[in-house]
């Protein structure tokens, strides 16, 4: 299969009604950020049905039809049961080498599918007493907060430190469902979000529901070509649960704006 055919059409926005955000069925874009690759196995076999992201290069050309637990080195099904892992949860597995790159692994079960995303981290990983130690430090502050908007703040600052972003913000739903941006950190040089108000239009329903379900959501560029979901079939799937899911067109629009 040609990892050139992973690509999905530019998000540049031309052609983009957007009036229909409220209409739009954010949750099945069928296709990821590619940043990280996605596999979907049978439920009960474990053999690899689908996928999206450069698998050829990044992970192996022979990842259709293989059994999900050769190819990640690690015994899924028995990783499953183990955890009792319920439709709609997500799961660690162990990290996974590519040729040039390691990936960490979390699975999601639906009725139907494993779902298995690989985002890549470094090479060098921290390691567990040093994130331990990390972490503790963050917790010791978050309990520090004398109230909800300062618990805010260093929410945010100690999730850019985490993850290394331009940017980290805080974003609450209000109860009218407007919302406003309670708390931001960012590189110098970036304009500023902090307190600004979006109304409820600007975040349809479908989104703040996904909001909700999922509480964070990375969007590492704006500037990217959506993986396609492969072979044709799939473009339905569910990715309501999986954190690579595709960015709405209509939102990258808005970003970039």
């Amino acid at each position: 299969m040609n990892a050139s055919s992973d690509i999905a059409g530019s998000t540049d926005g031309v052609g983009l009604d957007l009036n229909a955000c409220d209409r739009e069925s954010i949750h099945i874009p069928g296709a990821i950020q590619p940043h990280g690759l996605l596999l979907v196995a049978d439920a009960t076999s474990l053999a690899v049905v689908a996928g999206a992201g450069d698998l050829e290069t990044r992970l192996t050309p022979d990842w259709l039809g293989s059994d999900l637990s050769a190819l990640l080195a690690q015994d899924i099904g028995a990783t499953l049961i183990a955890n009792d892992t319920v439709a709609g949860g997500a799961l660690a597995g162990l990290p996974v080498a590519g040729p040039a790159e390691r990936f960490d692994v979390t699975l999601h079960r639906t009725a139907d599918h494993v779902l298995v995303e690989l985002e890549p981290v470094e090479a060098e990983p921290v390691t567990a007493a040093g994130m331990l130690g990390r972490l503790n430090a963050m917790a010791m502050t978050f309990e520090r907060a004398s109230n909800l908007q300062a618990l805010c703040e260093r929410a945010a600052t100690a999730f850019r430190q985490l993850t290394g972003f331009d940017r980290v913000m805080v974003y609450r739903f209000l109860d009218d469902e407007a919302g406003r941006v309670m708390a931001e950190d960012k590189a110098t040089g970036l304009g500023t979000f902090l307190n600004h108000h979006f109304p409820a239009s600007d975040i349809p329903k479908q989104a703040r529901a996904l909001y909700v379900r999922n509480r964070t959501r990375t969007i590492p560029t704006i500037a990217y070509a959506p993986a396609v979901l492969r072979p044709a079939g799939f473009e339905t799937l569910d990715l309501s649960d999986v954190a690579l899911r595709s960015v709405s067109p209509i939102h990258l629009r808005y970003l970039a704006n």
